[in-house]
């Protein structure tokens, strides 16, 4: 009861600050552009004729299959839409600890006969199923319009959004730490996007090592890649999924997930050691 009343909290604090209408908003935006912008005719299984904001698809004389077409574009969505869902997500969540700790907020809630561990965990609990509500309205509409447009339904499409959700977890794990440190709101939002960016070029890391000019700084550049989040990699396994040309590796999943957990035991053991 005491997790379910968190997690409540947790609702109800987005609805109040608007960053859960601000999700449902840009995400209804997004799928209301993608639906009247994309335009497709299905002939016989082939796509015959297709706009994308009033401009046609250059097409052979023979249209391409319509799975294809679809897993193909579907991969597309699916990029796009694990930056703008983990960026999102980061946003909606990033006030949550640095208010938590506010005075008078933090005061009422260590007053309460509920251990910090318990309450740390259960906001986070609650930005989990807050994430995950948003995520599947925005890659489950997307996937009803495209499959409804087309008559293609690819599940594959559906699956991936768990990976988006694996990554934001990690990133979540992150800011938690960052918030409980720091109890900043603008740190705990730009320090992810920053981490975001930074792992990004590390998938080469690699190249990246054998450029430096000292063992050191090659070191220090393949230690962060093993320690950050594997976004690259998981956004390549993601996209070649969702086409059906494999399977997610487990290495960049277990790795990303460590780095969550590792930083999200962090926050709980500085939360606990935190004066109040």
């Amino acid at each position: 009861m005491k997790t379910w009343a968190l997690v409540v909290d947790t609702w109800r604090e987005a609805l109040a600050r608007y960053t859960l209408l601000g999700f449902l908003a840009v995400s209804a935006l997004f799928l209301l552009v993608l639906t009247f912008a994309l335009n497709l005719d299905v002939v016989d299984g082939a796509l015959a004729a297709g706009t994308l904001f009033g401009k046609a698809f250059e097409l052979p004389a023979k249209g391409p299959a319509i799975t294809s077409v679809v897993a193909a574009g579907e991969s597309v969505f699916a990029g796009m839409l694990y930056v703008l869902g983990v960026f999102l997500a980061v946003f909606a969540t990033g006030s949550q600890v640095p208010n938590l700790q506010r005075r008078g907020t933090v005061d009422l809630y260590v007053t309460r006969p509920i251990g910090r561990t318990h309450l740390l965990l259960g906001r986070f609990l609650g930005a989990v199923t807050l994430v995950s509500a948003n995520l599947l309205v925005l890659c489950g509409g997307v996937f009803v319009i495209v499959s409804a447009k087309t008559g293609v339904w690819n599940p594959r499409f559906l699956a991936a959004s768990a990976l988006i959700l694996v990554v934001f977890l990690a990133y979540l794990g992150f800011m938690y730490l960052i918030g409980v440190v720091t109890s900043s709101t603008p740190l705990s939002i730009m320090l992810p996007y920053a981490l975001y960016l930074i792992s990004v070029p590390l998938v080469a890391h690699d190249r990246l090592a054998a450029a430096m000019d000292s063992r050191l700084a090659a070191g220090v550049v393949n230690a962060l890649y093993w320690v950050l989040p594997k976004t690259a990699e998981i956004g390549r396994d993601l996209t070649a999924y969702v086409l059906g040309k494999g399977t997610p590796a487990v290495l960049p999943l277990a790795s990303t997930a460590a780095f969550g957990a590792v930083c999200l035991a962090a926050a709980v053991l500085a939360f606990n050691r935190k004066n109040f």
